[in-house]
């Protein structure tokens, strides 16, 4: 099976933060690499013009929704925002500073169609050089994904990356039950994917030029460790496959 030039079955969903400057000349950039595919903004309470730029560019657009909420709420709320308002029967997340190159969306989705696979995560580990991300972050990264592996049995390596494809069948049997709506929303959203029988394959994914990581701060850091452990817990009672 292959996929379309284009795509009016595929909704792409970007949360956004922040990205006054940048998201609507983002938002043009997606519409160009998947042509005919519905783009969904959610603001995430930003406290800048985003919500006002991401309408003005919405404005030029056939297949475009721009969501706002009105505080902060964290990237996991903003993204099932955004997916309870998606239309397509394919839903892409993307993070809406397109780190993330969306040229390589069509790619992606012919891979998703050829393996007829239910989730597929992007990958950066590989991607993660000197100079873009420093050595802490990208330790972190891999004893996260160490994590993963050990106490979730997950099939991939990595599930913070901002790119993943799902079969709207996937999020609607499992998004509603996600609880974490921060740094590890990514990570119970695919065990409870996983444990719910769907097929999740990872791939690997190009970074932009001039991509750059936030540094973590330890109230970050304590977050992703508690929630963690809640998922953690959650799937033991349950029973993780």
């Amino acid at each position: 099976m292959t996929i379309s030039s284009e795509f009016p079955l595929v909704s792409v969903v970007l949360p956004a933060y922040r990205l006054g400057e940048s998201i609507g000349p983002n938002m043009v950039a997606v519409a160009e690499a998947l042509p005919g595919a519905q783009i969904v903004v959610v603001d995430d309470g930003s406290d800048d013009d985003t919500y006002e730029n991401a309408l003005q560019g919405a404005a030029g657009m056939k297949r475009a929704l721009v969501i706002r909420h009105e505080q902060n709420r964290g990237k996991g709320a903003a993204l099932q925002t955004g997916t309870a308002a998606a239309e397509g029967s394919t839903v892409v997340f993307l993070d809406g500073d397109l780190d993330l190159p969306p040229a390589q969306l069509p790619g992606l989705l012919s891979f998703f169609a050829d393996r007829d696979a239910d989730v597929l995560v992007g990958a950066k580990q590989e991607r993660m050089s000197d100079g873009r991300y420093p050595w802490k972050r990208r330790a972190l990264s891999r004893l996260f994904s160490l994590v993963t592996r050990v106490f979730f049995r997950l099939p991939v390596d990595e599930t913070q990356t901002g790119l993943k494809i799902f079969r709207r069948a996937v999020l609607e049997e499992v998004f509603a039950d996600v609880q974490v709506t921060g740094y590890a929303f990514d990570l119970e959203l695919l065990v409870r994917a996983h444990r719910a029988g769907f097929r999740i394959i990872q791939v690997p994914v190009d970074l932009r030029v001039g991509a750059s990581s936030q540094p973590l701060r330890l109230s970050t850091l304590w977050e992703m460790g508690s929630d963690t452990l809640r998922i953690w817990l959650w799937s033991v009672r349950r029973g993780v496959k």
